[in-house]
């Protein structure tokens, strides 16, 4: 064998698994990014009706067993907090995992009730969630988790989180239009598709 070939197969020997390594980095970050990006969509349509409420709306609820509209952010806000903890990401700085989280979950509904508190723990629930979607290993999202005692895999875990945000979106926006509020992104159809 030629040196030059040896060299060739020394190289294809040393760049594969380096290519192959590279690769895998680059697709981990495709579920994770994705989920953020989604994520990001409808947390800014979470706060753009936040913004558009008025504070009176905040203790306004439809019927005596359902949470007010404070509370339904709120109960967002906390699952943004715990769900990625839940599957192995680190707690946003300051936050601890309770042992019953639906404990904390309701100390951050009855607490947390003015306009200006609940949008400032709103938008910082969404960042701690979107950099730690963004910053989940993709080794780890076919790993199983019991979550609320069910199995699952952690990338579904996530999945529900995102589910959840889009749910409660779908709740504010009949609360918002139960109290005259129009949301901000909402524009009327046109009659006819624009000319081309």
């Amino acid at each position: 064998m030629s040196r030059m070939t040896m060299f060739l197969c020394l190289l294809l020997v040393v760049c594969v698994p380096l290519a192959a390594e590279h690769h895998e980095k680059e697709a981990a970050s495709v579920y994770g990014g994705t989920l953020a990006m989604n994520f990001e969509y409808v947390s800014g349509q979470l706060v753009q009706l936040a913004d558009a409420m008025p504070e009176a709306t905040y203790g306004w609820r439809p019927s005596d067993e359902v949470r007010t509209t404070s509370e339904v952010i709120m109960h967002v806000v906390g699952t943004n907090m715990m769900m990625p903890v839940m599957v192995g990401a680190a707690p946003a700085e300051g936050f601890e995992m309770p042992e019953n989280p639906f404990a904390l979950a309701k100390e951050l509904e009855a607490n947390v009730t003015s306009k200006a508190d609940v949008k400032a723990k709103l938008q910082e629930s969404i960042a701690y969630a979107k950099g730690a979607l963004t910053d989940f290993p993709e080794e780890e999202l076919d790993k199983e988790v019991d979550m609320f005692g069910m199995k699952m895999r952690k990338r579904d875990a996530l999945l529900i989180m995102l589910s959840h945000s889009h749910e409660h979106l779908g709740q504010l926006i009949a609360y918002a239009r139960s109290n005259g509020v129009k949301p901000p992104w909402s524009q009327p159809m046109p009659e006819a598709p624009p000319e081309q």
